[in-house]
């Protein structure tokens, strides 16, 4: 019974007692050294196949990992004296939060179920040694309304091509025969079956898709003449070099490379420039000489004057 009725919502009422684990579950690990509180699972919901033999009350909390960094939950399956491991959910202290449904996941023979488990208040746990703590079917019993039946089905499909295996595929999935294949669907019963045949010669190749483009007319003459029996000579000359590359022929004028490179045009240059120096030296030498006749020039014409008489005297 409830110690106290404070709220009426269903997990709430859980943290007081021992669901989703039986009432007559011990709760105590193998050890002795911990007892689960009821305020630590609240809820637990794992799908297993129906057309299975496994019994839903072989169910039970196998294990629990009590880290600083969160917890581990393993949910375990006993036949007889064989148990095994079919489920576990890995809990992040740091994604924690009260009332929460965390993913369950299958393992084994349950790699393709997925269900829940809801932690409550960890007020109680956290004062429990932490610690990997294994339990029990009669210690982690738990209701049978936590394992629940589903309904048997294709989740997925793989494809193996030598022997590398393919993402998961999902959804709606068409089988397409290749060539030379035949896919058949047949009936035997309550069986249905989809049988491959390879077929050798039944030409069940597709046709080949391909847009071939159109051939022109072949070549029968180069300015006016034409070749014997289908083959036409371009020949050589002293300066014509003729050689083979992909789908042609290249023709060069070996006697029209340069003689000079970089460094002899870069000398000439250089020469260009000081004789464009000495031309400007020139253009001032003829500048100064003008200058210097038109002196004389004055002074002769100057002394000239000086020596003749004015008025006979």
């Amino acid at each position: 019974m409830p110690i106290g009725n404070w709220n009426l919502q269903w997990l709430n009422h859980n943290s007081q007692r021992a669901y989703p684990l039986t009432e007559r579950a011990t709760k105590i690990d193998t050890t002795g050294t911990i007892t689960l509180p009821d305020s630590f699972i609240v809820a637990l919901y794992f799908p297993i196949h129906s057309g299975t033999t496994f019994e839903p009350a072989n169910f039970f909390i196998r294990s629990v990992l009590l880290a600083p960094t969160g917890f581990n939950i393993v949910l375990g399956y006993a036949s007889g004296d064989e148990v095994i491991d079919v489920a576990a959910a890995n809990i992040a202290r740091a994604n924690y939060s009260a009332n929460r449904a965390y993913t369950m996941t299958g393992i084994n023979d349950f790699y393709d179920s997925v269900g829940y488990v809801m932690l409550g208040n960890l007020d109680e746990v956290e004062r429990l040694p932490p610690g990997l703590y294994t339990f029990t079917p009669a210690a982690g019993e738990l209701e049978s309304d936590a394992i629940r039946p589903m309904l048997r089905a294709v989740s997925r499909l793989n494809v193996i091509n030598n022997t590398e295996l393919s993402a998961a595929i999902y959804g709606d999935v068409t089988l397409v025969a290749g060539a030379n294949m035949r896919i058949t669907v047949s009936t035997a019963g309550d069986q249905t079956f989809i049988t491959f045949d390879a077929i050798a010669n039944a030409n069940l190749n597709q046709e080949c898709l391909c847009e071939i483009p159109e051939v022109g007319d072949c070549i029968t003459a180069i300015n006016g003449v034409t070749g014997v029996n289908g083959n036409f000579v371009i020949a050589p000359d002293d300066c014509v070099q003729i050689t083979e590359i992909g789908n042609g022929i290249k023709i060069a004028d070996i006697c029209a490379q340069p003689c000079c490179g970089c460094a002899e045009l870069t000398e000439i240059i250089n020469q260009i420039e000081r004789f464009g120096d000495g031309i400007t030296t020139l253009q001032n030498f003829v500048t100064r000489l003008g200058s210097e006749v038109t002196q004389m020039s004055l002074v002769v014409l100057g002394s000239r004057l000086g020596d003749s008489s004015c008025g006979g005297g």
